[in-house]
């Protein structure tokens, strides 16, 4: 190992280059982009959500979020409706079949997390993630 492969910042910024790669294919072979992947997974855990309030929620402009909405609904995984409060508004929900795709790829997601982390045991992955979560938080949500 060279020394600049000890370093770090390149020891972060390549697992980084390495783990966005892995990601993207795993995504792709779900025959799903980030974008998607983001949507289907916040209407799972925070349930039926508004165009507008969705779009914030994956940090997406609202104006974008409708081609990503238009595929999902175009392979039957989300519906939109009118909101029952306003019906000039759109509620976007998970159909079953969306529900069912979630389940099955944040399953096949463990799986492909447990190979990128082999070389760690459980105490191994668990400080890891709490380190990064610290790392991270510290840089976007500022000091703790």
């Amino acid at each position: 190992m060279n020394a600049y492969e000890r370093g770090t910042g390149f020891l972060l910024a390549r697992l980084g280059s390495l783990t966005a790669r892995s990601w993207t294919a795993f995504l792709a072979a779900h025959d799903l982009t980030q974008g998607q992947y983001a949507v289907l997974v916040t209407l799972a855990e925070h349930g039926p959500q508004g165009q507008r309030r969705l779009a914030g929620l994956v940090a997406v402009d609202a104006r974008n979020i409708v081609a990503v909405l238009d595929a999902l609904a175009g392979r039957g995984l989300v519906e939109r409706r009118p909101d029952e409060a306003d019906r000039r508004r759109r509620t976007v929900a998970l159909t079953e079949r969306g529900k069912a795709l979630v389940t099955a790829v944040a399953d096949a997601a463990a799986e492909e997390q447990d190979g990128f982390l082999r070389a760690l045991d459980q105490a191994e992955r668990a400080q890891l993630n709490l380190l990064l979560r610290r790392l991270y938080a510290s840089h976007v949500d500022g000091p703790a």
